[in-house]
């Protein structure tokens, strides 16, 4: 299994709109349901900052979500260009590998 780690600042009059659109049910996720890799989306709030959330989109492999972003590209930058005025910051964390119950390396995006 893979993990895509997003790091997200939202503007705070948007947090219920990005939430929906950054959840499991959401725009994304829908989208990523397309590909037979895609295994489920989760979305944290931070406890002490509101305004901060993790997103995690799991896959079956890391080769799972490059072929899925080959295949939907177009699709994919539509999303983001729609929903980007939702957040103030985007960072990728890393993409981190291991199984359901202990993740065992990471590939940081430093």
């Amino acid at each position: 299994m893979v993990e895509v780690f997003y790091r997200y600042r939202v503007h705070p009059q948007q947090a219920a709109a990005f939430e929906h659109a950054f959840g499991p049910n959401g725009p994304f996720a829908k989208l990523f349901n397309t590909h037979p890799g895609y295994r489920r989306t989760r979305l944290f709030r931070h406890r002490g900052e509101e305004d901060v959330y993790l997103s995690i989109d799991v896959w079956e492999s890391k080769s799972d979500w490059d072929a899925f972003r080959a295949a939907h590209a177009e699709r994919y930058a539509q999303l983001d260009r729609e929903l980007h005025l939702l957040y103030l910051e985007e960072y990728l964390l890393g993409f981190f590998e291991g199984d359901e119950e202990y993740h065992v390396s990471f590939e940081a995006s430093v």
